[in-house]
């Protein structure tokens, strides 16, 4: 048992605990402390950690990619880049993985995505929304997130130079890394690393480390203090028993000491696919390549030795020389593959050593834990053996440091120790997001925040019937019931109406000659930037006009210079005028047709049927509330060539709101049902394109809905948009629609079998970089599914 010294009670008397330490300590059982068997000496505020014998280490952070999910050849690549990466380091550069699997309570997960009460009338949204996540998470989730870790050690004698060589080392790691699938390492300081270490060692409790009151504090204390657990019972030959102040555990260490003559690379990712507090280590351990070809000779030369004594004694028994025991013959082989291997490629050899570390809150869980971990090793045709009278020294071992004390080596090459890939699947959990459900191949919830990313763009595709109006509607609800954000959706099938009834939203109708009625000419001044708003409004118009009048070839260059000058004079004197009304369509008429040109006389004649006729829905002053924090445009009745127009009309309202919005400090939200139809008509697409590339920095986010991915695919704007998204929502596909974003997206086979053949509600979602597979489907006996359900059946059976 091992522990820090002096420790007393509350009143001052001896703990009895200390009594059996001193004990132990006189009895020659243990050293003075925890402390000194940790595993490092120092730690400098950069990070780097002096570990005794000149030897000092510094730990990056890295993200995982979708390995498992990538082709084979694709694979390959990756494990070649990362073999690349391992033989550049020369001898006496260490490295070591470490993936450190943590199980999220449910009651953390729940507290990060749960929604509070508001007061506002819609709390009973907000608790049948929390019940359906409580349940999905019981149901579907692992509750896991695993944190990798590269430690780098080198051997100096002065410290400058430890410090430079491992910054250099660092970069250029992190460059390579960096090249892999967009994976990225991030270098750990002093307060990240001890946080890690803490984390394992006093698992619940609060690092009580903040490196600016540090500096400052006199007589520095030891770093080593803040993360040692108060006492360690190495009494049993398996198993510690981990104690500190809030916190204990069980913890037992295992290694690998049994290897198949070819490794599989799905070993790290069996490991760290467990339901378990589970710590994997690899240590590597690359020799020179001159050492690596005298160690390849001097162990030819013991199996020669072997090979001739073996055929003496035949000789001697009267049998064939040749006939060698068959492990002796594949010894020969192999070597002399090996020998001829390294002197046709750049590899080395590499000592290696795995460990498993397993932590448990009782004995039986441990148990229970260290069960399952030793059958999926077993399964990949490994051997995972306790460390008897060695759990101390394994602990070391698995901790972020790159100590490893342990005297067991298995000696491998650079490409053999490669294939221990330490890329497996990626997870999205990203801190104040919402949830959209589980990761269909982990179980993991999967919360994501589009605000996080560079922009906040996406798109949900998926055929009719694949769940795409439901998920759009889980979203909206989420963020709306969650956050003060805007939400706007343009809606062509009335299928948001009921939504937006619920939440208090505002419906706009717009049609060729309803009630309501959204001024085409609205314009907001105080746009900040560098643009001039009156002239941006006019170029938007001069879109507008020809997407009404302009017919298939749009308007000429005089149509399109008489709308421009007619228009920026309009805005011109009602600037200067002060007046309240905004100028309208039926001005602009009349400004045309002022201007003495055949051209704009034409161009008023083509107006009269919108500013007086029949199709005047679009003529006077805007008379709709639309500043309601839920709006929706019910654009059904829009057709012909309204469809258009009025969709131009709608999209430049919402960019007036998310000017007023931004400098409000509010984000908006926009989301266009049937989008491709924006793609039939030039203008319209220009105008989309242009609001999309700008949204960013206006806090806009767009979000694409439709089901004619063929045809939104023939547009090169909308491919664009497509591929530049950091969001993404693949519903079920037809085949055809399948291949066409495989090969734009670059997705595997594996990859598309999550959106082909699936369920309502399934699919594959991209979140920045990262794709995961995601199940949303929620119990259909709640009230937020009678809310988005959009199936006839089930609307019939609400009646």
């Amino acid at each position: 048992m091992f522990g820090f010294p002096g420790s007393k009670g509350g009143d001052g008397a001896e703990d009895p605990r200390e009594r059996e330490r001193r004990r132990a300590r006189r009895s020659g059982r243990m050293p003075a402390s925890v402390k000194t068997l940790i595993g490092f000496d120092s730690m400098l505020r950069n990070g780097i950690a002096y570990l005794g014998d000149d030897r000092w280490s510094a730990s990056m952070s890295f993200t995982d990619i979708n390995y498992q999910l990538a082709p084979e050849r694709h694979q390959m690549e990756i494990i070649d880049h990362w073999a690349k990466m391992l033989t550049g380091l020369e001898g006496g550069q260490d490295i070591q993985i470490g993936l450190y699997t943590r199980t999220r309570g449910l009651d953390d997960v729940l507290r990060d995505i749960r929604m509070a009460d508001r007061g506002d009338g819609l709390d009973r949204w907000r608790h049948d929304y929390n019940d359906l996540v409580g349940s999905k998470l019981e149901a579907a989730s692992r509750n896991t997130e695993t944190v990798k870790v590269l430690t780098l050690t080198v051997e100096e004698h002065d410290r400058d130079m430890a410090v430079n060589t491992l910054n250099g080392l660092c970069n250029s790691v992190a460059a390579q890394l960096n090249a892999i699938d967009g994976c990225r390492a991030t270098r750990l300081t002093r307060e990240q690393r001890l946080a890690l270490m803490s984390e394992i060692l006093r698992p619940g409790e609060d690092l009580r480390f903040n490196e600016r009151t540090f500096r400052h504090l006199q007589g520095r204390p030891d770093v080593k203090d803040l993360v040692c657990p108060w006492m360690i019972d190495a009494s049993r030959a398996s198993t510690l028993r981990v104690e500190s102040l809030d916190s204990g555990f069980w913890h037992r260490t295992l290694w690998i000491s049994g290897l198949p003559p070819e490794l599989s690379d799905q070993l790290i990712n069996e490991l760290t696919g467990l339901r378990a507090r589970v710590n994997v280590s690899v240590h590597l351990a690359p020799y020179d390549r001159g050492d690596s070809m005298t160690m390849v000779r001097r162990k030819g030369a013991e199996i020669k030795m072997q090979v001739m004594e073996t055929r003496r004694q035949n000789r001697r028994q009267g049998l064939d020389p040749d006939d060698l025991p068959d492990d002796l013959a594949d010894q020969q082989t192999q070597i002399g593959d090996l020998r001829d291997e390294l002197r046709r490629t750049n590899q080395r050899l590499v000592n290696a050593m795995i460990v498993i570390g397993v932590s448990a809150d009782s004995e039986e869980e441990l148990e229970h834990a260290v069960k399952q971990v030793r059958t999926r090793v077993n399964a990949q045709a490994c051997k995972a053996e306790s460390l008897s009278y060695m759990q101390i020294e394994g602990l070391v071992a698995e901790l972020p440091l790159g100590n490893n004390p342990l005297p067991m080596r298995r000696t491998l090459t650079t490409n053999s120790s490669a294939i221990l890939i330490p890329f497996t699947t990626q997870e999205v959990y990203e801190p104040r997001g919402i949830f959209y459900g589980a990761n269909t191949k982990t179980g993991n919830p999967i919360v994501a925040d589009r605000r996080a990313h560079m922009n906040s763009n996406g798109f949900i595709l998926g055929t009719s019937g694949g769940g795409k109006s439901f998920s759009v509607k889980q979203e909206i609800g989420s963020m709306f019931l969650n956050r003060d954000d805007d939400v706007i959706i343009i809606d062509p099938e009335r299928e948001y109406l009921a939504l937006c009834h619920a939440f208090g939203g505002q419906i706009v109708e717009i049609s060729a000659g309803g009630h309501q009625c959204i001024n085409p000419l609205d314009i907001v001044l105080d746009e900040t930037g560098d643009v001039d708003p009156m002239k941006t409004k006019t170029n938007n118009l001069v879109s507008m006009i020809g997407s009404l009048v302009g017919g298939n070839t749009g308007l000429t260059a005089v149509e399109k210079s008489l709308v421009d000058r007619s228009a920026l004079g309009l805005y011109v004197r009602w600037r200067d005028s002060g007046s309240p009304l905004q100028p309208t369509l039926g001005d602009l008429r009349d400004a045309l047709e002022a201007t003495g040109e055949d051209a704009g006389h034409l161009l008023a004649v083509s107006l009269d049927a919108y500013t007086s006729g029949s199709l005047s829905g679009f003529s006077g002053q805007t008379n709709v509330n639309l500043d309601n924090r839920m709006t929706v445009f019910d654009v059904s009745a829009l057709t012909g060539e309204l469809r258009t127009f009025g969709m131009m009309v709608i999209i430049d309202q919402v960019w007036n709101r998310v000017l007023r919005n931004r400098a409000a400090g509010r984000r908006t939200w926009l989301y266009v049902d049937e989008f491709h139809r924006f793609f039939s008509n030039g203008y319209a697409s220009s105008q989309f394109l242009d609001i999309y590339k700008r949204a960013r920095k206006y806090g806009l986010g767009v979000t694409g809905i439709t089901q004619n991915i063929e045809e939104l695919l023939m547009d090169d704007g909308a491919r664009l948009m497509l591929s530049n998204s950091d969001f993404l929502m693949l519903l079920t596909q037809n085949a055809s629609d399948a291949d066409e974003l495989c090969s734009l997206l670059k997705l595997s086979d594996e990859q598309r079998s999550y959106f082909t053949n699936v369920m309502p509600g399934q699919g594959l979602m991209k979140i920045g970089p990262a794709y995961v597979p995601f199940d949303g489907r929620i119990r259909d006996d709640s009230l937020l599914y009678g809310l988005y359900t959009t199936s006839f059946d089930d609307r019939e059976a609400a009646r």
